[in-house]
């Protein structure tokens, strides 16, 4: 399994959990069924098996980490998005961006550089690829913002 896997699954967790669903186990057993069908932005379809013990990890540290600091992020999001507030975003386009801005913010684990790429490929397959210009634009305002 492959952390561009997690994250579409972290992705689809969160967007389905904002959208009032449960974003729980069944949902994560539901996302894998659709990525071992379709595929991950960017990858290949995931193998029969469940998510291994490092994405579980990941998938829960980010659902959490988005979720506990929500309020945060689209603060954050919002105000580098000029012009922009979050109400009228897609919300596609926004749980990738929270997404992305969690890891920047708090997971330092992985290179922002790589945030911004995964969140690109995440916009490219989950919505509309002329978003990536946007969605790239806020993402790299944060990253050159960001104090270490």
């Amino acid at each position: 399994m492959s952390r561009k896997t997690a994250r579409s699954a972290a992705m689809q967790m969160i967007f389905e959990k904002v959208s009032g669903g449960q974003g729980g186990e069944d949902t994560l057993k539901l996302v894998y069924d659709e990525l071992r069908e379709y595929g991950a932005a960017g990858g290949r379809a995931v193998e029969d098996g469940e998510p291994d013990a490092e994405d579980r990890e990941y998938i829960s540290q980010a659902f959490n980490g988005v979720l506990s600091h929500l309020e945060e992020l689209d603060d954050l999001i919002g105000k580098t998005a000029k012009g922009w507030s979050t109400d009228r975003m897609s919300l596609v386009d926004l749980t990738v961006l929270r997404l992305a801005v969690w890891e920047i913010l708090y997971n330092p684990e992985i290179p922002d550089s790589v945030s911004v790429a995964e969140a690109l490929e995440l916009t490219e397959l989950y919505s509309d690829p002329e978003d990536k210009p946007f969605v790239n634009g806020i993402l790299g305002t944060i990253v050159r913002g960001k104090t270490v």
